[in-house]
C-alpha cells in the first residue's frame, strides 16, 4: 500500500512537468500491477507505449527513474503473459 501511495503522489506531483504524453498513462497501470491489481492487455499495451514516449522526452532525473521503473514493471508483466499463453 505504501508503494501505491508513493507512486500516486509522485506521479501527481510530476504531472505538470511532463509535456506530451500524460505521465499517468505510464505510471497508473504500473502502480496497479505493483499493488497486485489487474490491468487489461489493452491498457498494458497503451501503458508501454506511453512509457516509451516519456522515456524519450523526459529530462528530469526523478521523473525518469519513475518512468523507467514503470516501464520495467509493464514489460515484465507483458512477458509473463506471453509465457503464460504459450
Amino acid at each position: 500500500m505504501k508503494r501505491l501511495a508513493l507512486l500516486f503522489f509522485s506521479g501527481w506531483a510530476l504531472t505538470g512537468a511532463v509535456a506530451g504524453t500524460d505521465l499517468s498513462h505510464c505510471l497508473d497501470p504500473a502502480t496497479k500491477l505493483d499493488a497486485g491489481g489487474g490491468v487489461s492487455d489493452k491498457e498494458l499495451a497503451a501503458a508501454r507505449q506511453a512509457c516509451a514516449q516519456l522515456q524519450q522526452s523526459e529530462s528530469d532525473e526523478g521523473a525518469r527513474r519513475r518512468i523507467d521503473h514503470a516501464a520495467s514493471t509493464i514489460k515484465d508483466e507483458q512477458q509473463h503473459r506471453q509465457v503464460s499463453h504459450h
